[in-house]
């Protein structure tokens, strides 16, 4: 990549905790362009609306999920600032539509790949078992070479990269 090329990419729950949080790191990020913003109870605002934090930015309003035509929008990246047991779905749907964009899921519902050990901790049946086997656990300092070649990043979240 060049040193002034950008990537686009979308925040999906960017009016969320971790989503708004994630956005500001973002908009830090030199090789980075936010072109997609999603927030389903707050589609059509502004995010400066949402956070004034936000205000000296220039962010693209808010969207729901189901109006994002994933072919149009060509983004190289999706981030999943989603509330856990949701993604799931969500994430499927997007790389059935656009099977070329990296995600990272920043909830749980990717870590584990044994899919009984997913449904005695959360609870539930895993909705994407194939997509649950094909994560890679995002923690950097041990599965680096896997994470560079991965379609989808789970992210290992604070506690758990602590532990190890």
């Amino acid at each position: 990549m060049s040193k002034n090329s950008t990537k686009p990419v979308v925040v999906y729950g960017a009016s969320g905790y971790t989503g708004s949080e994630l956005v500001r790191l973002l908009l830090r990020h030199p090789h980075v362009e936010i072109a997609l913003l999603t927030a389903d109870r707050r589609a059509g605002q502004e995010m400066r609306a949402v956070f004034p934090q936000f205000s000296p930015f220039k962010l693209p309003k808010l969207v729901a999920i189901e109006s994002i035509d994933w072919k149009k929008a060509a983004l190289d990246l999706a981030f999943c600032a989603l509330p856990h047991a949701t993604t799931q779905k969500v994430i499927s749907d997007l790389l059935s539509k656009a099977p070329k964009t990296k995600v990272c899921d920043l909830s749980a519902d990717f870590r584990l790949h044994d899919v009984a050990a997913y449904a005695k901790w959360y609870g539930h049946e895993h909705h994407a078992p194939k997509l649950q086997k094909e994560a890679v656990y995002g923690l950097v300092e041990m599965y680096r070479d896997k994470i560079k070649k991965a379609r989808l990043v789970a992210n290992p979240g604070c506690y758990t990269s602590c532990a190890q």
